[in-house]
C-alpha cells in the first residue's frame, strides 16, 4: 500500500519534502521513503497528514467510494 496523493497534496501546498518533513517532525530521508512508497506513515503521522492537508485519510490514500467506482465503470462502458 502506498499512500497515492502525498506528493500531489505536498505540491499543492507549495511546500518542499524537508519544510513538510519539518512539520511533521521527522527527517526528509523519512518524509521521502513514504513518498516513494517504501514505508508507511503510522496512525498519528497519518492524521497529522490530513490536518496539514486538510483531507481525509481515504483522500490521502486515494480511496474511492462505491459509487465513484461504479459511476467510472459505467462511463468506461459507454
Amino acid at each position: 500500500m502506498t499512500i497515492l496523493r502525498l506528493k500531489e497534496y505536498r505540491e499543492s501546498l507549495k511546500i518542499s519534502q524537508r519544510e513538510l518533513a519539518n512539520l511533521l517532525e521527522i527527517t526528509q530521508a523519512h518524509y521521502w521513503k513514504w513518498e516513494k512508497g517504501l514505508s508507511l506513515p503510522n496512525a498519528k503521522q497519518i492524521v497529522r497528514l490530513c490536518e496539514i492537508f486538510k483531507c481525509t485519510p481515504n483522500d490521502l490514500f486515494g480511496f474511492r467510494g462505491v459509487h465513484e467506482v461504479v459511476g467510472q465503470m459505467i462511463d468506461d462502458a459507454e
